[in-house]
């Protein structure tokens, strides 16, 4: 099953355009070193402007080295995957604010518990595969936000993650976490289980702390997600189009320097483009228009050879209302028919200002529904099933078949939530929609217990690291 939203002189076009503003619009970057690194590689450097404009044969040069795979290693060690193999794999919105208190019918600040829990609810999700803080505590000062939540995630999920921190100082402690459950740094760095984010800001824009963050990530080969975030109308033209050629010279900037410092480094093409309703100036996860700029993106990371990471389950509604459901199903399934390698953004409401531990496992059903579509239709002697229609005959019945017990869970996709038998039991549990049913669901997982995946010594050496890093902030304050 394949579907091509650009035609490919379309997406040549765009892929050259983009060049063309990396020649001769240039891209600001505020580090001091790696303009030095880019100058060093040939690029033409003003120091003063902090401004790099990227020739073609640096673009060709990073495009050859960069690695066709991208593999995480599951927690243990003992098994690896690579996210650019074909499949698509989906995970969770990271980085919401706030939570949908179901109980209260309101959404409120984000806490501790709130990480805990939904991370442990991802866990018990088949279809989210690998994952990202689905909320910041908000109880953290905002300066070590980022460092809670990976000590956090770090002991309540064994799934694959990607983590963002706030600046290099924050990333050093958080591989000082990373590495204490691991044993070591360097067997961290053997079996990396996360990835590193980073998002340049739109318009043409690496910050100082950014271009920090993405070169300690190339320096010590950590797979790293690079993820332009530009807004439609506001930080990038309002035209797709144009948007796409942006957001494709921002990604290009930050390949380029990471194949730089580490020829074959893993990149991860994770860009988030984003229209704005020009009518409110607000954001809006769940326009159509994002599925089909991350349809193109999908696109372009093929023309790589690249992992893609798209969007996705996005929504701009605060309520499990249609809206919610159309928006999701329509923007999941556009890139998904690309063949992105990872579909993001389970959980997300509100313009990915909230999210909630029912839309996790309405997402889930979702992602279920659309992988079951990518499978398509096995046409083959035992699934086309002649000899058996042959022996029913008119008027037969297949139910007790063994060909009926052999492949029903394989051909339908069955929802625990989703209801299709009339509404009696619906009314008798007092249901009044999926969202009731997907709450049951919530409540019968948390019940069993949320636990640590880490040793209790490991947990206590984590608890340890957090003490001495609040101990010396406080000094400092002091």
């Amino acid at each position: 099953m394949k579907f091509e939203l650009l035609s490919e002189s379309e997406l040549e076009r765009i892929e050259q355009d983009s060049r063309k503003v990396l020649s001769t619009v240039g891209v600001k970057i505020k580090n001091s070193k790696a303009l030095q690194i880019f100058d060093k590689a040939g690029a033409k450097v003003d120091h003063d402007a902090q401004m790099v404009w990227i020739p073609d044969n640096l673009i060709e040069y990073a495009l050859s080295k960069v690695s066709h795979s991208f593999i995480v290693w599951d927690r243990s060690g003992s098994e690896s995957y690579d996210l650019n193999n074909g499949k698509t794999y989906g995970h969770n919105v990271g980085g919401c604010v706030r939570i949908h208190d179901y109980a209260l019918g309101i959404s409120r600040d984000a806490t501790e518990q709130d990480l805990i829990l939904a991370t442990g609810l991802i866990d018990s999700l088949e279809n989210i595969h690998v994952c990202r803080p689905v909320v910041y505590p908000q109880e953290f000062p905002a300066e070590i936000r980022d460092i809670h939540t990976a000590a956090c995630m770090l002991q309540y999920t064994v799934k694959p993650y990607g983590v963002s921190a706030y600046s290099i100082k924050n990333l050093d402690t958080i591989l000082r976490l990373v590495s204490l459950v691991s044993g070591s740094y360097d067997a961290f760095l053997a079996k990396p289980f996360i990835w590193g984010s980073v998002c340049p800001a739109s318009p043409l824009n690496y910050s100082e702390s950014t271009t920090a963050i993405l070169m300690k990530y190339a320096e010590i080969g950590l797979p790293v997600a690079i993820a332009p975030c530009p807004v439609s109308g506001g930080t990038s033209p309002v035209s797709l189009a144009g948007t796409l050629i942006q957001q494709n010279a921002e990604f290009l900037t930050g390949l380029v320097l990471v194949q730089i410092i580490h020829p074959g480094c893993q990149v991860k093409y994770t860009t988030r483009p984003i229209p704005m309703d020009m009518r409110t100036g607000t954001a809006t996860f769940g326009s159509v228009e994002m599925g089909l700029m991350s349809t193109a993106i999908v696109q372009l990371a093929k023309k790589y050879g690249i992992c893609s990471d798209v969007y996705g389950l996005g929504t701009s509604t605060f309520a499990f209302d249609p809206q919610n459901g159309f928006e999701k199903a329509l923007n999941g399934l556009l890139p998904v028919l690309a063949g992105a390698n990872l579909i993001a953004a389970a959980g997300l409401m509100e313009d990915a200002l909230t999210s909630s531990y029912e839309q996790l496992v309405i997402d889930n059903t979702i992602l279920g529904n659309i992988f079951r579509i990518m499978r398509g239709i096995n046409v083959s002697d035992e699934t086309n099933a002649l000899d058996l229609i042959q022996k029913v005959g008119p008027g037969g019945n297949y139910l007790l078949e063994d060909h009926t017990r052999m492949h029903a869970r394989q051909e339908l996709y069955t929802s625990k939530i989703c209801y299709r038998s009339g509404n009696q039991q619906y009314i008798e549990k007092g249901f009044t929609s999926i969202t009731d049913a997907a709450h049951e669901q919530v409540q019968n997982m948390l019940a069993k217990g949320t636990t640590r995946v880490v040793d209790d010594s490991i947990a206590e050496n984590i608890a340890a690291l957090l003490r001495e890093m609040n101990s010396t902030i406080s000094q400092h304050k002091s």
